[in-house]
């Protein structure tokens, strides 16, 4: 027998009885009260912690229980075992497999299902919005991190139209535009924006010294447009904001970290082979050889290497200059064995 709190169902008054199984019943009494019910008709909730447990009777009344010792052992005697789900709550075994899983599917969501539902978002993310990141995060480059091109407007036109004779990929569908900018802080660098922005930096044009090469690193900058990488990596960076942000209403909270995003997140691997592809067959449809990029792409990498030996004898922190074009690409010799492989 056991002390329980009884409500009939009808008003929240609770009356204390005293609880009991007698044969195939449970019988609930208490002043002025006895009640009867079947075994079989009576729901008995799963144990969770410390927390009651509930008799719910087939009139629609319910007992609270906090005895759970003594009512364990009435449903032993009557001869009811503890469900699996109520052992495995107990189990330590159990809640180490159940936090491992846990954990494994955070880990998962985060390289598996997040990254996949940026890509899907990125494709569906409207013009106009773009658009508006594009200028922000240009505008914001402008303000703090690059300065105007010393390039004068010939040698920039000429360049844009040494791209623009390309013949494009025929699954090319999204718009771009090549902006030329300097950053002596950023070295060589280019990098496309969410609107379809790429942004070319003389340091780049001064190092490649060839129009071809120069037009290869477009090329691979155009497939990160095409893949929307730039969106995605601001959907993958900003997840928590942009769940703020759709939750507020308040766009300008994302736009505000794009700029950040575009510097500092690097884009994955799978994203840089993807636009090596795209660069990769754009050139080839032109009768370009891909070496052009590998080319370029170990003149950036010595310029990185000789970059970061004069961070080591200099007193700027290292953390206030933008990370650089190679910042977290596959290793170079890797891509370079793919878009070339006849070279040694």
């Amino acid at each position: 027998m056991l002390t329980a709190r009884y409500f009939d169902g009808k008003t929240t008054a609770a009356r204390a009885v005293e609880l009991s199984l007698e044969g195939q019943e449970w019988v609930l009494r208490g002043d002025d009260l006895e009640l009867r019910y079947p075994f079989v008709q009576v729901q008995i909730s799963e144990r969770l912690g410390n927390t009651p447990r509930l008799l719910t009777f087939s009139d629609g009344g319910q007992c609270e229980v906090t005895d759970h010792a003594v009512l364990d052992q009435m449903l032993h005697a009557a001869g009811v075992r503890r469900s699996w789900v109520d052992g495995m709550q107990h189990s330590l075994g159990w809640a180490l497999i159940a936090s491992l899983a846990i954990v494994a599917v955070l880990i998962a969501s985060y390289v598996y299902l997040l990254p996949w539902s940026a890509s899907v978002i990125a494709k569906r993310v409207p013009d106009a919005v773009l658009q508006k990141m594009g200028n922000s995060t240009l505008d914001t480059l402008d303000k703090f991190m690059l300065q105007p091109s010393k390039l004068d407007a010939v040698r920039q036109q000429a360049l844009v139209d040494a791209y623009a004779k390309l013949q494009p990929l025929a699954d090319s569908n999204m718009s771009y535009h090549i902006v030329f900018r300097s950053s002596p802080r950023m070295g060589p660098n280019a990098f496309a924006l969410p609107d379809g922005t790429i942004v070319m930096l003389d340091e780049l044009v001064a190092l490649t010294e060839n129009d071809d090469e120069i037009v290869a690193v477009l090329a691979h900058e155009r497939g990160h447009i095409e893949q929307r990488h730039a969106m995605r990596m601001v959907l993958q960076s900003s997840a928590v904001g942009l769940m703020m942000t759709w939750y507020m209403g308040d766009v300008s909270t994302l736009l505000a970290t794009v700029p950040a995003v575009i510097l500092q997140a690097s884009y994955s691997r799978d994203m840089e082979r993807e636009s090596d592809e795209y660069a990769e067959r754009t050139l080839q449809l032109n009768s370009l050889s891909p070496c052009l990029l590998a080319t370029a792409l170990e003149k950036l990498e010595a310029a990185h290497l000789s970059r970061n030996e004069k961070l080591k004898t200099t007193k700027d922190d290292a953390q206030d200059v933008a990370r650089d074009y190679l910042s977290s690409h596959p290793a170079t010799p890797e891509r370079i064995r793919q878009m070339c492989p006849e070279r040694p």
